[in-house]
This record gives C-alpha cells, sequence and structure tokens, in this order.
C-alpha cells in the first residue's frame, strides 16, 4: 500500500511540527475524497485511529501488522495528523511552540493541511471531509 508520512512545521519560530501519514485510495485516488482524521483526546495520538479503528492495518497481538478487512482507504484518501503539537510524534523545540488554546489549535492544523495540499497538488480539488471523535468534536465543526 502507497503511503506517505513526515511533519509539517507550523511554527518555525519554536520549530513546532505536526506528524502526518497520508494514504491515497486504493480505488481511484485521483478522485476519491480526502478525509482529515482528528483523533480527540486533546492530545490522542491519531495513530489509534490508524492501527485500532479503520486505517489498513490492524496491530495484532504479538505486535505484528496484518491488512485490515475493511479499511476506510479502499474508497478514502486518508490523512492521520497527530494534533495538537505534542500529541504522538507531533514535537516542539520550545515550550512556547505549544498550542494554549483551541485558536492555537486551529492556526496550526490550518497551517499543516495548507503545506499539505502544496505537497499533493494532485488532490486539492478533491472533496475533502474532517472528522474524529471525541474531543476532535471541538476541531470537526
Amino acid at each position: 500500500m502507497k503511503s506517505y508520512a513526515g511533519f509539517l512545521t507550523v511554527n518555525k519560530t519554536y520549530n513546532s511540527n505536526l506528524f502526518f501519514w497520508f494514504f491515497p485510495a486504493q480505488i481511484q485516488p485521483e478522485d476519491a475524497p480526502v478525509v482529515l482524521w482528528l483523533q480527540g483526546g486533546p492530545g490522542g495520538s491519531s495513530m489509534f485511529g490508524l492501527f485500532v479503528e479503520h486505517g489498513p492495518y490492524v496491530v495484532t497481538s504479538n505486535m505484528t501488522l496484518r491488512d485490515r478487512d475493511f479499511p476506510w482507504t479502499t474508497t478514502l484518501s486518508m490523512l492521520y495528523i497527530d494534533n495538537p503539537v505534542g500529541t504522538g510524534f507531533s514535537f516542539t523545540d520550545d515550550t512556547h511552540g505549544y498550542a494554549v488554546n483551541e485558536d492555537d489549535v486551529a492556526r496550526d492544523l490550518y497551517s499543516a493541511l495548507i503545506q499539505f495540499f502544496q505537497i499533493f497538488p494532485e488532490y486539492k480539488n478533491n472533496d475533502f471531509y474532517v472528522t474524529g471523535e471525541s474531543y476532535a468534536g471541538k476541531y470537526v465543526p
């Protein structure tokens, strides 16, 4: 399965970075909606959604990976982001780089999305949806 992972720098002053892992849809990725998954928490890594709930892989009891039977990535291009800065693999070099309110979180996430679609311009005209669970309900609406 094709995928892309890395960091999107959302604050250059403090070197604050959001980790992302992107899985283009397996079927017609050029037309498939792009779905941003936010885990919630706040501070829950979106890797939980990827590996436990609906991503293309499942972590087994002996800590190996297997393909999920019915992943969302079959028909959707899934973008998992560890949000806000400090969650999961996302990091900053300075304590001033952490979000202190939801406006900061929104600003950082918006910056990350702008960068994502600059890196992957072939998806910028696809339908785009944001979803998640738990505290993600504060960010999604």
